[in-house]
């Protein structure tokens, strides 16, 4: 029985969002990553499939003429599906848990084979790694931007990790800015209109499912007030 699927911790900040949004989102994530699985293994199926019919379609061109014509698929494709199923012998159960794009990334003949070790090991784990930073890791070795000792996978996932660490320290600081803009707006609402103008403004907003109607229609009525005011000035009212 395969591990359940988890991703990295804080790659998504749900704090936005009530509780029990919060909670639909997270198992609808978990029932996608599930179907991902399965879908990975399919995959790998189809390619053991391939490669137990190659055996038998040994003439010249046989199998890609049988592969065409009675599965319906290119050369390419067939080729894919299995190398796939070739990773999977080799590397095991494991490789069921990552994504199809990731498992494809990881079957291709050019992937450094320490960087297929780690990122199989943290998914039999049961932590996936997404496929964008799985492609990073992949680009990294192939330019040897980072020197790392043969075999160390590992030290490029905590490159990684790292990096990830390091945009969360700054989404965070963003926050900040954020939420200290927001005390700053609402303190210069409260001393223009006072508490009473501020409660009837929540009010409003309150019942107002999508307020951004009430919102133009208030900057429409702020530039005709100006514009009459302008006009009255230059008449000397």
């Amino acid at each position: 029985m395969t591990s359940a699927l988890t991703v990295l911790p804080n790659t998504f900040d749900y704090s936005a969002f009530d509780d029990d949004t919060a909670t639909n989102l997270r198992a609808q994530a978990s029932r996608i990553r599930t179907c991902i699985g399965k879908a990975t293994q399919d995959l790998i199926d189809i390619g053991g499939d391939l490669l137990a019919a190659k055996k038998n379609l040994v003439d010249h061109g046989a199998f890609i003429k049988w592969v065409e014509s009675e599965v319906g698929i290119v050369r390419r494709t067939a080729q894919a599906y299995m190398a796939l199923a070739k990773l999977a012998d080799d590397k095991g159960a494991a490789v069921a848990l990552l994504p199809p794009t990731t498992a494809h990334r990881l079957a291709a003949k050019s992937a450094p084979p320490e960087i297929v070790s780690a990122v199989v090991a943290k998914a039999l784990s049961g932590e996936v790694l997404p496929d964008r930073a799985v492609a990073e890791m992949i680009s990294a070795a192939k330019s040897n931007r980072t020197e790392v000792p043969e075999g160390n996978g590992f030290a490029r996932l905590k490159h990684y990790q790292k990096y990830r660490e390091q945009h969360q320290a700054r989404r965070d600081s963003g926050l900040q800015t954020q939420e200290r803009k927001t005390s700053e707006a609402a303190e210069m609402l409260l001393n223009s209109l006072g508490p009473d103008g501020v409660a009837l403004v929540v009010k409003v907003f309150a019942e107002e499912e999508w307020p951004w109607g009430l919102l133009s229609e208030l900057r429409k009525q702020v530039l005709l007030k100006k514009r009459t005011a302008a006009g009255d000035d230059a008449h000397g009212v």
